[in-house]
């Protein structure tokens, strides 16, 4: 039973241990994804979100960056998201929605 009670605490430390860890280190940022994504647009984000994410290639990150052109009226806005390989930092998809 105690054998039973320490590996269920020790996978329990594991696991919260691995909740709480960055992104693997041979991948980008969350940071350098926003980067790489700001860069593929041509307004000034207001709002930006970054999810880390996978897809069938591997781990993405996907940043939604939402924000207006410059002369654009009140109540009209831009949205891109931009989904990013998050091992290499390659622009996979921009979308506008």
């Amino acid at each position: 039973m105690a054998v039973r009670r320490f590996a269920f605490i020790a996978l329990a430390v594991v696991a919260s241990l691995a909740a709480t860890c960055g992104p693997p280190r041979d991948e980008i940022s969350r940071e350098r994804a926003i980067t790489i994504a700001r860069s593929q647009v041509s307004f000034t984000p207001d709002s930006v979100d970054a999810q880390r994410s996978t897809s069938p290639d591997g781990p993405i990150w996907r940043v939604t960056l939402l924000g207006r052109l410059p002369g654009q009226p009140p109540g009209l806005f831009e949205t891109a998201v931009v989904e990013i390989d998050a091992r290499t930092g390659r622009v996979i998809s921009i979308a506008r929605p």
